[in-house]
C-alpha cells in the first residue's frame, strides 16, 4: 500500500475509489470486507464500493443494507459475469436497483465488449432501461460500454442520471470511437463523464497523462472531468 499511496502522490491523485468485485466465473472476487478494511485505514485516500451475489436475490438485498451501513458510497455490479449470466435490465435485478435507489447509493455497472457471453450483454439499451426505470439511481457506466460509443453517448442524453467512465477506451491511441466520448463531454455530458486509472492494467501517471492531452474544449472542462464531476457525485469536498 506504501508504494501505491506513492504512486497516486506521483500521479497527482488525492482520492481513488476502490470497488469490490462478485465475478467468480471471471475475475473472481473482492471482498466488501477487504475494502472495508482499505477505506478505515486510509479513510482520506479512498472511496469504497460494495459488491453483491447477483445470482442470490435475497442475500444482494442484505449485502446492499450493510454496505450502506459500512459507509460504501456505492454498489458495483457485474451482472454479465454472474452465474448464469445477465443483462444489465434483467427483472430479477430490480429489487437491488430499487434498494440502492431508496438509500442513495450510486450502482456502478461494469459494461463493456468483455462482458458476458457475448456482446449483447454490453449494448446500452439495457443501461438506459434501468436507468428510465428507475430516475432518482445515480448509474456510473465502467468502461462506458465500449464499443457501443455512439449508442452509450444517445443514453446519456436522454438519460441523465447516467454517468460515464470510458477509463482507457477513451485515452488510449486509436482506440476507435474514443472522441465521441470527448465531444460529449464538450456539450452536453460536461458534468457527466468522469476520469478512471484502469488500474492495475496501466501505471496512473500514464493514465493521467494521456486523459489531460485528449481534446477537451476548454481547462474548465477537463477540470470537471478530471476529478471535479467525480467529487460532486461521491458528495466530496474539494
Amino acid at each position: 500500500m506504501s508504494a501505491f499511496l506513492e504512486e497516486m502522490e506521483e500521479s497527482g491523485i488525492r482520492t481513488a475509489v476502490v470497488m469490490g468485485r462478485y465475478a467468480p466465473q471471471h475475475d473472481g472476487i473482492v471482498l466488501n470486507d477487504d475494502i472495508a478494511e482499505l477505506i478505515q485505514t486510509y479513510p482520506d485516500r479512498f472511496v469504497g464500493f460494495g459488491s453483491v451475489n447477483v445470482a442470490n436475490p435475497h442475500a444482494a438485498m442484505d449485502e446492499v443494507d450493510r454496505c450502506w451501513r459500512i459507509g460504501f458510497k456505492g454498489i458495483a455490479m457485474d451482472n454479465p459475469w454472474s452465474d448464469p449470466p445477465l443483462y444489465n435490465d434483467d427483472p430479477k435485478l430490480s429489487a437491488i436497483y430499487e434498494k440502492c435507489q431508496e438509500l442513495g447509493l450510486i450502482v456502478a455497472l461494469t459494461c463493456s465488449i468483455y462482458l458476458g457471453p457475448d456482446m449483447t450483454y454490453s449494448m446500452p439499451v439495457h443501461v438506459q432501461r434501468v436507468a428510465e426505470r428507475f430516475p432518482g439511481l445515480r448509474i456510473v457506466v465502467v468502461h462506458a460500454a465500449w464499443p457501443w460509443v455512439l449508442p452509450m453517448c444517445g443514453v446519456a442524453l436522454k438519460c441523465t442520471n447516467v454517468y460515464l467512465v470510458p477509463d482507457f477506451y477513451g485515452y488510449l491511441p486509436n482506440i476507435p470511437g474514443a472522441h465521441h466520448y470527448v465531444e460529449a463531454a464538450n456539450s452536453y455530458l460536461s458534468y457527466r463523464l468522469l476520469f478512471g486509472t484502469s488500474y492495475p492494467v496501466r501505471p496512473l501517471g500514464m493514465s493521467v497523462k494521456q486523459f489531460k492531452q485528449l481534446p477537451f474544449g476548454s481547462e474548465q472542462v477537463l477540470a470537471r472531468c478530471l476529478g471535479e464531476n467525480a467529487a460532486r457525485l461521491l458528495g466530496l469536498s474539494r
